[in-house]
């Protein structure tokens, strides 16, 4: 989408350059959103774009040896993580130039919803600028951006791939951890918890990618999802305030989801007496919640 634009000097006109979708190197279209993206695969993006260079210079009243560039960046609204792709120089070029653009995004960096963002901008206003011409090297000339969520389903967990080995929370070895707060409850689900996957743990990765040919991964996920759910009910029902008002929460929270979570697992249950249960029967408890979620099924 193209962003609002009220600056203090000329702009060209949108139509001064034609931008094609990004695509994966492949050539097929990345479109609005990955339902098969996972974090252990990085992104390999690209797009073709045009621009008339002469309209460019008219309409900003800039003389022929102003000279201009193509960049591309990336962000994560998950890991508020950030990158660029190389810089395209067009140099003094004149008519109709069309290039290339390229995107790396690293699975382990993104995550959430994806914002590709294109620029024109100036790198030099040349000899003869006009007082109203654009001036400072960087100048934004023209801007675009694109949105790609990358958790696939709006149901799908959060998940991120970190290195343990540098979390020094955390057992090196460890494959996996839920990274919540339990009394965050009016968090966005998107914001408030996440699934960290370990990247130096020896086989994790591979059996979580989309797809893994592991005869392994199917049993992997399944346990997976179970200790997820696990670890989410058991610090919801131990939190006063969501046992004592669950629906208490915001569509999309943290709460709210738990809430359905508990009543899709034990529909007509009172918090309270399920709350009794993880003490007075765990063993009776866990052994529920495996059959809702089919582990070894």
């Amino acid at each position: 989408m193209k962003t609002a634009r009220a600056v203090p000097y000329l702009l060209p006109p949108d139509s001064a350059v034609a931008a094609q979708a990004w695509c994966f190197a492949d050539g097929v279209e990345v479109g609005d959103r990955l339902e098969h993206w996972d974090p252990f695969t990085n992104l390999e993006l690209v797009r073709v774009i045009e621009v008339d260079l002469d309209d460019v210079r008219s309409s900003c009243g800039l003389p022929q040896d102003a000279a201009f560039a193509f960049t591309a960046t990336w962000s994560s609204n998950r890991t508020r993580i950030a990158g660029d792709g190389p810089v395209v120089e067009l140099g003094t070029l004149s008519g109709l130039a069309r290039t290339a653009l390229t995107l790396r995004v690293p699975g382990a960096m993104a995550g959430g919803r994806l914002t590709l963002r294109t620029r024109l901008v100036l790198r030099h206003r040349g000899s003869t600028p006009t007082p109203i011409s654009p001036r400072r090297a960087g100048a934004i000339l023209w801007n675009e951006e694109t949105q790609i969520a990358l958790e696939g389903g709006a149901a799908r967990f959060p998940i991120t791939a970190a290195d343990f080995k540098v979390i020094p929370h955390y057992p090196d070895n460890a494959a996996w951890v839920l990274d919540w707060d339990s009394d965050e409850l009016d968090a966005p689900v998107l914001g408030g918890m996440r699934l960290l996957v370990n990247t130096s743990h020896e086989s994790m990765p591979a059996m979580l990618r989309s797809g893994s040919s592991d005869p392994r991964a199917g049993l992997l996920k399944s346990f997976v999802t179970f200790d997820v759910a696990r670890s989410l009910i058991f610090g919801a029902l131990r939190n006063d305030r969501f046992v004592d008002d669950p629906e208490d929460f915001e569509d999309g929270s943290v709460g709210r989801m738990l809430f359905e979570l508990i009543t899709m697992c034990w529909p007509g249950s009172q918090l309270p007496s399920l709350r009794s249960r993880i003490v007075e029967d765990s063993s009776r408890f866990n052994a529920e919640l495996q059959a809702r979620f089919g582990v070894v099924g």
